[in-house]
């Protein structure tokens, strides 16, 4: 495989994850946002600096966005005990169960849309080649 390949591969599976989970239309989330919002449910209690190194974002970007989804009732930002510098961020827990229901969500619908000229067959394989592809990532990565 290519690297200009696997751009395209990223991109296409991002929009399906996307549409899968809906997160399309006006009210979309953005890549930003997404980034900071997966960054936080996996690292609870992270600091601002904390999701900046993670995600690559710019600081003051992911600064605003918290404070932005703190306004929203998505996220909770709290003063660090040791500290009062520091800022401690978790996703709310009703935020938290709308998102898990989510991406819990079947991506069968969506890659159907995506790619329609697959068979039932083909899909079905393709959903197993893809979860088989996460797994073995994420086995490399732990």
């Amino acid at each position: 495989m290519r690297a200009a390949d696997l751009h395209l591969l990223a991109r296409n599976l991002r929009e399906i994850a996307l549409a899968s989970t809906g997160n399309t239309g006006a009210e979309h989330v953005n890549a930003g946002e997404l980034a900071v919002v997966e960054d936080v449910s996996r690292n609870p209690g992270a600091t601002i600096s904390d999701v900046t190194r993670r995600t690559g974002l710019a600081q003051s970007l992911v600064s605003r966005i918290t404070h932005r989804m703190a306004d929203a009732g998505v996220m909770r930002v709290r003063p660090d005990e040791k500290d009062r510098r520091k800022s401690r961020l978790e996703i709310e827990p009703s935020a938290r169960a709308m998102f898990r229901a989510r991406a819990d969500g079947s991506i069968a619908s969506a890659l159907a849309a995506h790619a329609p000229k697959l068979s039932a067959a083909q899909r079905k394989q393709l959903t197993h080649h893809l979860a088989e592809a996460e797994r073995l990532l994420r086995q490399g990565q732990e």
